[in-house]
């Protein structure tokens, strides 16, 4: 299926440049509200993506007008690249560390870190929903919540859990 507006993630940097700033509180829910939904039916069939981050999610426009205008109000979401996705059996684990390292959850990045002792360390859907964590803070912030030079550092960020919220987002 073909997505005339291509990747989320480039909508931000267009929009960036455009506005000068990320996106708005209001289409960020809009946004997260079709990714749920879409997660929810996914997690539903006992599917794991593994690998969520703002390239991974195509818009689509119903008119050329709106995808030229950027009324990114009007665009749907369609979740793609599911080629590290995975089925587990009901209330299962995986075992295999893969994904976008800025957006795992810390669970697998102890494994990548770990040099191999942490193979016993299995985890769930729970860590796609750390990754739709990681890109509502990015649509919302502009950048990722944890970025780091290397692994390790990375790992410490994100196992210490500090972040800022900037104070020009409302309080819910």
């Amino acid at each position: 299926e073909y997505c005339n507006g291509g990747e989320l993630f480039k909508a931000l940097e267009k929009y960036q440049l455009k506005y000068g700033k990320p996106f708005p509180e209001e289409l960020v829910q809009y946004f997260m509200r079709q990714i749920v939904s879409a997660f929810k039916q996914i997690h539903e069939r006992h599917i794991m993506h593994r690998d969520i981050k703002l390239q991974n999610i195509l818009l689509n426009f119903d008119s050329e007008k709106d995808q030229k205008d950027l009324n990114l109000m009007k665009a749907q979401i369609k979740i793609v690249d599911f080629g590290f996705a995975c089925k587990l059996e009901k209330d299962g684990l995986t075992f295999t560390a893969i994904g976008n390292p800025i957006n795992m959850d810390p669970l697998i990045l102890q494994k990548l870190n770990s040099n191999g002792k942490a193979r016993q360390l299995g985890y769930d859907q729970k860590a796609d929903i750390w990754s739709l964590g990681a890109i509502c803070y990015e649509m919302l912030i502009g950048r990722a919540a944890f970025d780091a030079e290397d692994m390790e550092e990375l790992v410490s960020k994100i196992e210490s859990g500090k972040y800022k919220v900037p104070t020009s987002l409302s309080k819910e």
